[in-house]
């Protein structure tokens, strides 16, 4: 049974598959004619448009008619015979689907290479080949696969359905993923190209990006030296103002959810991992997030907006700059506590060598008063990222692959939770 059946259901009537479509202005993504198969056998012509997630029946003497595709199965077919093969694709659940006929293989594939956009699509395995396992956590594994069209290069990251299932937050966090990571077009952000389901797993493929975490970066450079901490930090502060534009929250900004484009570039990213991700409407209050990075609001259970990032990459550039944690702990209870207290130290050696510009923008940027903490983008007006920016940067050599761990923050618990 498919997981996202459910889901279907709930955002439109489940035993109906199209519904009236009084949207008078369509955006037309793909327009293409398929078949169906009339009440007498004999297949009839229709006229279907691809709408960014919808796909319209477009009617010439009645209203139009349209089916949300977010939560939709896709499953290609094709008929064989004595005479010919007739191509074609279903879209829907059990009980509540449809099936059109296209003229060829080459027309499947184009519809196919629409509908994975916005759609689920279920043959992974004749689609992509599993290289190697890139990683594995308690929610999945990570692959790096390739294309077997394109020759193209993702990672993948399965997930099993029964974990999903088994637990009503994982299923409502990679819902969420899901629907808001589709939205988002952005240089700094990992890109969604295709989610899969089979009888067993969930699949997301998504961009490969080879440079490791920012988490082992850090280990190895133990420290950034202000104009590449600059530039860093005003990329990942252009990427919160876009989020913000679209008034979504990631929630769980980190080290370990920051992905590094290449070895030799400490600067260039792409952020990953929107599970705890939230649209901000008139306030979130759920307590989630990494501890050490959460901003005070969310730990005091106070309704919160999207200027929780910024205290994360406030948190984040601190790191940068000294190589550790603002709020150092022996266990969870421990960080949560200083990270709510939010009392941070610039006492230590490390710290002598930084500018009081940068100082003053980590203060800024870790205000423990939201209204009084600036938005991305007004931090990205910030005298700092002026002084740095305007000198070239300069040369690092490649990070070592065999580097030794340092003792990189005593008492580092980094993984996601939602706070009781």
């Amino acid at each position: 049974m498919s997981v996202f059946e459910a889901i279907n259901s709930e955002s439109q009537d489940s035993k109906k598959f199209w519904t009236p479509d009084t949207k008078q202005k369509l955006v037309e993504t793909f327009k293409n004619t398929v078949f169906q198969n009339s009440k007498s056998g004999v297949l009839k012509s229709v006229n279907l448009l691809l709408s960014q997630n919808y796909l319209v029946k477009l009617c010439p003497n009645s209203v139009n008619k349209k089916t949300l595709l977010d939560w939709k199965i896709v499953e290609p077919f094709m008929e064989e015979s004595d005479e010919d093969a007739r191509f074609g694709f279903s879209v829907g659940h059990r009980g509540c689907s449809k099936e059109f006929y296209v003229e060829n293989q080459e027309t499947l594939d184009t519809w196919l290479k629409h509908l994975s956009k916005v759609a689920i699509m279920t043959d992974f395995e004749n689609d992509f080949t599993v290289i190697k396992e890139l990683g594995n956590g308690a929610f999945g594994t990570v692959y790096l696969v390739e294309c077997i069209d394109t020759s193209e290069m993702f990672a993948v990251k399965s997930i099993s359905k029964q974990n999903v299932t088994a637990n009503h937050v994982n299923l409502t966090n990679l819902m969420n993923e899901i629907k808001l990571i589709r939205k988002l077009d952005h240089p700094n952000i990992v890109k969604l190209h295709y989610v899969y389901e089979s009888s067993t797993h969930i699949y997301l493929v998504i961009d490969y990006v080879e440079g490791g975490n920012l988490f082992s970066r850090i280990i190895k450079r133990k420290v950034y030296n202000e104009k590449i901490a600059a530039k860093f930090t005003e990329k990942l502060l252009g990427v919160l103002s876009y989020l913000s534009s679209l008034d979504i929250a990631h929630r769980d900004l980190k080290l370990e959810n920051i992905l590094m484009v290449s070895e030799e570039n400490d600067y260039d990213f792409k952020l990953a991992d929107f599970g705890l991700a939230a649209e901000v409407t008139e306030g979130l209050h759920l307590r989630c997030g990494s501890p050490g990075y959460i901003a005070p609001e969310v730990l005091r259970k106070c309704y919160y907006g999207s200027k929780v990032d910024v205290f994360s990459a406030g948190v984040i550039l601190y790191i940068l700059l000294c190589g550790k944690m603002p709020f150092p702990g022996n266990n969870i209870q421990d960080i949560l506590l200083r990270n709510r207290d939010c009392k941070i130290s610039f006492s230590r050696e490390s710290w002598k060598n930084v500018s009081k510009l940068a100082t003053a923008l980590v203060l800024k940027l870790t205000e423990p008063v939201a209204n009084f903490r600036p938005s991305a983008k007004e931090a990205l007006s910030d005298p700092w990222f002026e002084h740095q920016l305007n000198f070239a940067l300069p040369q690092l050599p490649s990070v070592p692959k065999d580097s030794a761990r340092s003792r990189f923050c005593s008492g580092r618990l980094g993984s996601s939770v939602q706070v009781s």
